[in-house]
């Protein structure tokens, strides 16, 4: 269906009664603050040594065994290693693999290594470098697109010449900033807007709060918080590393094969999805390889009560740089380095980029990517998480437990809702749950959207769901959620959090907590310990389009592309029943298999290549997307064949029907993005 308006619309939601809803005492003592030692120690600095420093990350990840397990185990490289490896695998990088001993993103994309003058938008400047590298990568562009710093740090501000920003931060422009309020702006709706249109200045002048309504070009639909690296390290007199201990934020000590692993995920995601915004302690010298910081070309901290001030963007590693190239007194104890892009131009540093040991205490303490992008395919956000996820609340007493929100909407026929936005901080199993009329969170009233069919990562994750036409004045959203780790029941929330930039977050509260699905408590009832919980919002956002009904189609679907007597984008493994809620029809219909027979059982599998009919005598033909040897299911022959056809040894033996199985993204042609794109649908499996 045709969008006419792409322009986002925020949407609140007005009072409500919610009849299952408790008072909250009953939680008061399930849910705790989770936070690090390094967030703890950073709140105890003075507000000027704040002002100098960077907020860490609050929170800590504890990465499944299984997963873990997968990299330690893995030691077939290449393109087959990366292809039964790696969830999101992407085959226009198979030259590379993670196995390589150097890779640079450099020399497959034109990297613009750009100057933030004395703006402080380094954070700015990673966080879109992310996006622009993850859209070249996934779309085959050499060239980057272009988007606009100024616009993501402005977007985050408070008070401007003619007025006040409701979605700004307790900043002004040039403090600095960190790559999670750059996220939360790439998923909330206000970005991300081209270069062009609201250019660099190298500047922290006060603007109006006009010059920021842009038309948004892109938004994030998908980014992960990628497994840290924590460090100690012993020295000798002379203050170089002898060795290093590595541990998750929870103190769990890694081994050297299990921190390999870690960095085959890191390099990975290089590799398939672009840079990382990651930090270090730019400013101070010392940790440096030259007489000034910017005739330097290598940088090495191993100070762990060191404060990090500046924002950096990893694009690729070298496992065998020289530890002698680092600074004698600062030597690490291993070769290895990652490749970082800094933000002042290209007459500094090694024409912009450096080199970052591995055991850089700052290097892998938090690292984002970024893995999926999107034009603006919605009409209204549905969202009270406008700056994202701030902290981290668990419950230890259960791996299992629901979050939910209520929202009102304006008086919109046609409101169909297909995606729903989650932030995570945990590796967990996910089912989202709708009831489209009112805010009633019983279970009798909801119904199921989505289930994840493998494990989501930390971030953010812009989640498909059945297309559902909401019919209420208000509607609620709940989130089920199952960790993969044991160690609880976590959530992301968006907090008020004094002292930070978050100070002037305010909760609408309707946000809610449960750990059986059945006994709510709404968040803003709950007592927790260094939180406050008046203020405290979780992260869930609901997106829908409004249908355009002027079409005069005797046939329509929100999920499949109907084009010229082909019915495209099935999913495998869909059965008829699901299909045809799927289709929109006042006709009647029934089902065929390619010898002319009537598909009768509802639990029978489509496959490519049936058939359609309607009362009126029309036919349409059924392309399940990957399936292209019309079984219905997406085995190693579907990628084998797709593999054959990309580099044309199965073109003369695919029939019409095949050749449109395999062009998944339904661009009209064959490409590696096809290829990717099938190898990332076996992989999830």
């Amino acid at each position: 269906m045709k969008i006419k308006n792409c322009k986002k619309k925020f949407v609140g939601a007005s009072v409500f009664l919610l009849g299952l809803i408790l008072s909250g005492n009953v939680f008061a003592t399930d849910l705790k603050l989770e936070t690090t030692e390094e967030y703890e120690a950073w709140k105890n600095l003075s507000p000027e040594e704040k002002e100098t420093s960077i907020m860490p990350q609050t929170f800590s990840i504890e990465i499944p065994k299984e997963i873990l397990e997968k990299y330690e185990t893995s030691n077939v490289p290449g393109l087959i290693g990366s292809l039964f490896r790696s969830r999101e695998f992407d085959l226009r990088t198979v030259s590379a693999s993670s196995y390589d001993s150097k890779f640079n993103l450099a020399d497959k994309l034109n990297l613009r290594v750009e100057n933030q003058g004395i703006t402080n938008e380094c954070w700015a400047f990673s966080t879109i470098k992310s996006m622009e590298t993850n859209i070249a990568l996934k779309t085959g562009e050499r060239n980057l697109k272009n988007f606009s710093e100024r616009h993501m740090d402005y977007s985050s501000v408070s008070d401007f010449i003619d007025g006040t920003n409701s979605n700004g931060l307790n900043r002004k422009a040039g403090d600095g900033g960190l790559p999670i309020m750059g996220l939360a702006y790439l998923t909330n709706g206000q970005g991300a807007v081209l270069e062009e249109d609201m250019p660099f200045e190298d500047n922290k002048n006060e603007i109006y709060l006009k010059d920021l309504k842009k038309d948004v070009d892109t938004v994030v639909t998908d980014y992960k918080t990628l497994p840290v690296l924590k460090k100690s390290y012993t020295k000798d007199r002379y203050g170089n590393t002898t060795s290093v201990t590595y541990s998750d934020g929870n103190g769990k000590i890694y081994t050297d094969s299990e921190v390999d692993a870690i960095r085959k995920i890191i390099k990975d995601h290089l590799i398939n999805e672009g840079a990382i915004a990651t930090f270090n302690a730019g400013s101070k010298l010392e940790y440096y390889n030259g007489e000034s910081i910017f005739s330097s070309n290598a940088y090495y901290c191993n100070d762990v009560a060191t404060i990090r001030d500046h924002a950096v963007t990893i694009v690729g590693w070298d496992d065998n740089y020289k530890k002698e190239n680092f600074k004698e007194g600062r030597r690490p104890s291993k070769d290895g380095a990652y490749i970082v892009l800094n933000s002042y131009g290209d007459g500094v540093f090694e024409n912009g980029y450096m080199y970052v040991s591995y055991e850089d205490f700052f290097i892998e303490s938090e690292l984002y990517g970024i893995s999926k992008t999107s034009s603006v395919d919605y009409d209204n956000i549905y969202q009270y998480d406008n700056f994202g996820g701030v902290l981290q609340l668990t419950s230890s007493d259960t791996n299992t437990g629901y979050i939910g929100t209520v929202f009102s909407r304006e008086n919109v026929k046609n409101e169909i809702i297909n995606h729903v936005g989650i932030t995570l901080g945990d590796y967990v199993d996910v089912e989202i749950y709708l009831n489209p009329r009112n805010t009633s969170m019983r279970k009798e009233d909801l119904i199921l959207v989505s289930k994840s069919n493998s494990t989501l990562e930390p971030g953010y994750h812009r989640i498909d769901i059945t297309p559902t036409r909401l019919e209420g004045s208000d509607f609620a959203i709940v989130v089920k959620q199952t960790a993969k780790s044991g160690n609880g029941f976590s959530f992301q929330v968006e907090a008020n959090v004094s002292g930070t930039p978050y100070s002037t977050v305010r909760s609408n509260n309707k946000s809610y907590f449960s750990i059986n699905g059945e006994e709510w408590a709404n968040l803003s009832n709950i007592q927790v310990q260094g939180v406050d919980m008046s203020n405290t919002d979780v992260c869930i956002k609901g997106f829908t389009i409004i249908e355009d009904n002027s079409s005069k189609d005797s046939i329509k679907s929100l999920v499949y592309k109907i084009d010229n007597k082909y019915i495209m984008n099935v999913s495998h493994d869909t059965t008829k029943s699901e299909f045809l809620k799927n289709i929109t029809t006042d006709l009647g219909k029934s089902l065929y298999d390619e010898n002319n027979k009537e598909i009768i059982n509802d639990s029978d599998i489509i496959k490519t290549g049936m058939k359609l009919r309607l009362s009126n005598n029309e036919e349409y033909t059924l392309i399940v997307k990957g399936d292209s040897n019309s079984d219905g299911q997406i085995t190693i022959l579907d990628v084998s064949r797709l593999s054959g056809y990309y580099v044309g040894i199965e073109n003369n033996y695919l029939n019409e029907n095949e050749k449109k199985a395999l062009d998944l993204d339904l661009d009209g042609k064959v490409s590696i993005l096809d290829l990717s794109l099938l190898a990332e649908i076996y992989n999830s499996i």
